[in-house]
């Protein structure tokens, strides 16, 4: 009978509940047809559409770009401003809002879908730790849970976020005492330590500045060491952004260079000189560049791309990169009192002496030996996409089991363009993709809201679109 349901509905396990995972699974609701899917999403944590970034219940933590570009969906640009006028009616494009509110979103946005979807969707709670091929079903998989449960599937969507940082490679037996904190989102980790003692956070990039102000918001007097190689800061945002044109292709001043870093850095530069003589805004330029990022990199050879990891990527990221303006004044009213200290230079050692722990540090300016006696280190060097050095055991059999590759320059994971991944031996993972973050390794662009929304927006599509014989 036309229009009848299949027997054996098709099977889409996705792994993983933050923002990607819950965005592929919104807009696999929202788009799939009306019978013949099943949807499964599995989540470790116990809140799904949170994810890593948007768990948090600190309101002093906020988003980094304003709520006009933070819609969930991208073909319905105000659909998070929207919401946040039924909250506050103050709240307008141009808020930085928290975090929080944030994730109270994206779990909206997934009721919504789900309430508003002919397509089955189960949500799983639990750890998966493997994915393998399906012995029964050629092209599918099994997902194993950690408890020991399996689930079948014909297509699996890993929606991993980030991992961890690498320990500082010193070898020390210090990275297993009390006094490190290895994950700078363990915010309990962070609550327990000593508020009458320094504290040294190594980086001092987003997640560095996330855990400086949760520290000083339970100790506002609390003295705190933000340590990285050369001792950048992030910029803050205006109270007045600009959006670059819609739809405008890449800029004149971009057109007809050589596939090299320095020819790129050296047209920004000028364009960004012409703009200040005119009395413009240097962040018009890099909101202008943005769309085309992803292109550029693309264009670039691997050993390009290697030379912009080397020598720009700090400062491209500072002002690529920024804060909320509160955060920003915050964080230079706190510099200007002197409670923190940025120190450029590299660590050298860390030596624990009862309860306190001395850092050294060569420090870049001139090359002079300091030391810092604290009381606990927190690791903020930024996640870890290394895969030969991650001990996560999805990750591992993945990797040891050849269905996952790692890009030249352990940015990610590689994929094709339909953001399937690609094994040991090269060849595309039929029924196995990816989304979130390690997509930098093919896109560059692929850590903010504005462009794994897109992502995931497209995976949506083509899981949904009719499968393609042979």
């Amino acid at each position: 009978m036309s229009g009848s349901p299949p027997s054996n509905p098709r099977e889409l396990i996705v792994v993983g509940a933050g923002f990607s995972g819950t965005l592929t699974v919104v807009n696999l609701l929202r788009h799939a047809p009306e019978t013949g899917m099943r949807l499964s999403l599995i989540e470790r944590r116990s809140r799904q559409g949170r994810g890593l970034a948007y768990h948090t219940w600190d309101d002093n933590l906020l988003l980094n770009v304003p709520a006009g570009n933070m819609s969930a969906l991208p073909d319905v640009p105000g659909h998070f401003v929207d919401y946040l006028r039924n909250i506050d009616p103050a709240f307008n494009a141009g808020s930085f809002v928290s975090r929080r509110i944030y994730g109270d979103y994206l779990e909206d946005t997934l009721a919504q879908a789900q309430d508003a979807s002919a397509a089955v969707l189960q949500r799983i709670s639990g750890e998966v730790s493997a994915v393998r091929p399906d012995a029964r079903n050629p092209g599918g998989y099994v997902v194993e849970i950690a408890d020991g449960r399996r689930l079948h599937a014909d297509q699996v969507v890993l929606a991993l976020g980030h991992f961890p940082p690498r320990n500082p490679p010193l070898g020390s037996d210090f990275f297993a005492s009390a006094a490190y904190v290895a994950d700078p989102w363990n915010f309990e980790a962070i609550d327990r330590m000593d508020a009458g003692r320094p504290i040294a956070i190594l980086g001092a990039g987003h997640t560095a500045v996330d855990a400086l102000f949760r520290l000083t918001s339970h100790s506002d007097g609390r003295k705190v060491y933000l340590i990285s190689r050369r001792g950048l800061l992030t910029h803050g945002h205006r109270f007045t952004p600009k959006a670059p044109a819609s739809g405008a292709g890449l800029p004149d001043y971009l057109n007809g260079l050589p596939n090299t870093v320095f020819a790129h850095l050296r047209a920004v530069r000028r364009e960004t000189r012409r703009k200040l003589l005119a009395g413009d805004d240097w962040r018009d330029v890099i909101n202008e560049l943005r769309p085309h990022t992803q292109g550029i990199w693309q264009r670039l050879p691997v050993h390009e791309r290697a030379k912009f990891l080397r020598r720009v990527v700090p400062y491209w990221d500072i002002h690529r990169h920024r804060f909320a303006p509160a955060a920003f004044l915050r964080l230079e009213q706190m510099r200007t009192s002197g409670q923190v200290e940025v120190i450029a230079g590299q660590v050298l050692s860390f030596e624990q002496h009862a309860d306190e722990t001395i850092v050294a540090i060569r420090q870049r300016r001139d090359g002079s030996l300091r030391e810092l006696v604290v009381g606990t280190v927190v690791n903020c060097t930024g996640p870890n996409y290394d895969i030969a050095t991650l001990s996560i055991p999805l990750i591992v059999q993945l990797r040891d089991e050849g269905l996952i590759r790692q890009d030249p320059l352990k940015l990610g994971i590689e994929v094709n363009e339909r953001y399937q991944l690609l094994g040991r031996d090269g060849a595309e993972a039929r029924g196995l993709f990816y989304v979130g973050p390690m997509l930098k390794a093919r896109y560059w662009e692929a850590i903010a809201v504005p462009e794994l929304r897109t992502h995931a927006l497209r995976l949506a599509l083509q899981l949904v679109a009719p499968p393609v014989a042979g």
